[in-house]
């Protein structure tokens, strides 16, 4: 027999490919489970709702407890609870996301700030703790100090990563009492202020002296007027025979008072006080509730009182003027003086609208 036929040995040194067998996968391990805390905080929308409700709840009692046990409506009220809120949101939010890291997104911890503090505020209004006028006023005022917080809250995040809000929560729950306490014991002074509306009447003094002491109704109320704040519907001066003074009965949108007239010239001015006592509350507040009573309505803006005056122009016509002398405790001051003048003066437009056009009629 032949032997089997040998192949010559290869001078190729190239390794040849062997058949192999795949590799065995690892067997699946049990599905991992992620409590419901985990879950929250992989989702944005839910991390958001939770500061947003959170520190929402948090500003709402900062602000009763300024104007609920303190009665107190000046500048830590104003600008620490929704700073304190709106800075509080932010870090709640990065804290909840910690994945989110430095890499905060500006617009969404703004957005998240600023509906803290409404939220804020929507929870004073249902809780009976404030009316919905006041809250309208005070907006503008309160979304800046909102961005301001949240800006700080961000800063904040971006310097140090996310932080533990509990300690800080700590820390305010501890200082804005001991600052409320401060504000409350040394309050600033009250100073008179003085606001002058001027309108030209095409008729004379004696024919606008004689439609000023006449009685007046005036028009429906509009804007502000019509949605709650004191406005007068009728005025007319009641002369006492038995000691010779007049007085100015007004009738406001919400009651009537009797105001004393203590300065009179005839066909050039006249100036009634106004007793505080005897007027009535500067606005109707809206509410879900029937009625509440909200401290700022009494006693923390009083009108001193009221003048017209009356000066004689060229071509038989006549400047008349209105003027009121009012103080208020409400700070930031520099904010509600432009509130308090604004409605002052609409209020003065109105009343010496109504005079000119009864003078300039009788006087055709």
């Amino acid at each position: 027999m032949e032997p089997f036929p040998q192949h010559p040995a290869s001078d190729d040194p190239t390794p040849r490919p062997t058949a192999s067998l795949p590799p065995e996968e690892p067997a699946p391990g049990p599905i991992e489970r992620l409590s419901a805390w985990e879950e929250l905080r992989r989702s944005p929308g839910a991390c958001a709702v939770l500061a947003i409700v959170g520190t929402g709840a948090l500003g709402c009692g900062l602000m009763w407890l300024s104007v609920g046990v303190y009665q107190s409506y000046g500048a830590v009220v104003f600008c620490l609870s929704p700073g304190i809120s709106s800075f509080f949101a932010v870090i709640l939010h990065q804290w909840a996301r910690p994945a989110a890291g430095r890499r905060i997104w500006p617009v969404a911890g703004t957005v998240v700030g600023v509906m803290a503090v409404l939220m804020s505020m929507a929870m004073l209004l249902g809780s009976a703790g404030e009316g919905l006028i006041c809250l309208l006023m005070a907006l503008p005022f309160a979304i800046v100090i909102a961005l301001i917080g949240a800006a700080l809250g961000q800063v904040l995040v971006s310097v140090v990563g996310p932080a533990r809000p509990l300690p800080m929560l700590t820390m305010v729950l501890l200082l804005y009492p001991a600052a409320q306490e401060y504000e409350v014991r040394n309050p600033a002074p009250v100073v008179p202020r003085l606001i002058t509306t001027q309108l030209t009447v095409n008729a004379p003094p004696a024919a606008v002296w004689a439609a000023l002491l006449r009685p007046v109704e005036y028009p429906a109320a509009t804007g502000w007027f019509r949605a709650g704040v004191v406005y007068p519907t009728r005025t007319a001066f009641a002369l006492d025979s038995a000691t010779g003074r007049h007085t100015l009965v007004c009738k406001y949108s919400q009651g009537t008072a009797r105001l004393p007239v203590v300065g009179w010239e005839p066909g050039r001015s006249l100036t009634f006080a106004v007793p505080a006592l005897d007027m009535p509350a500067p606005m109707r507040e809206l509410s879900p509730y029937p009625q509440i009573h909200a401290p700022h309505l009494h006693g923390y803006f009083e009108v001193d009182s009221g003048t017209f005056r009356l000066r004689p122009l060229p071509g038989g016509r006549t400047l008349l003027e209105a003027r009121t002398v009012y103080r208020h405790s409400i700070g930031p001051r520099a904010y509600w003086e432009l509130w308090s003048d604004y409605l002052l003066d609409a209020m003065h437009a109105r009343v010496l609208a109504t005079i000119k056009a009864k003078a300039e009629n009788t006087h055709e």
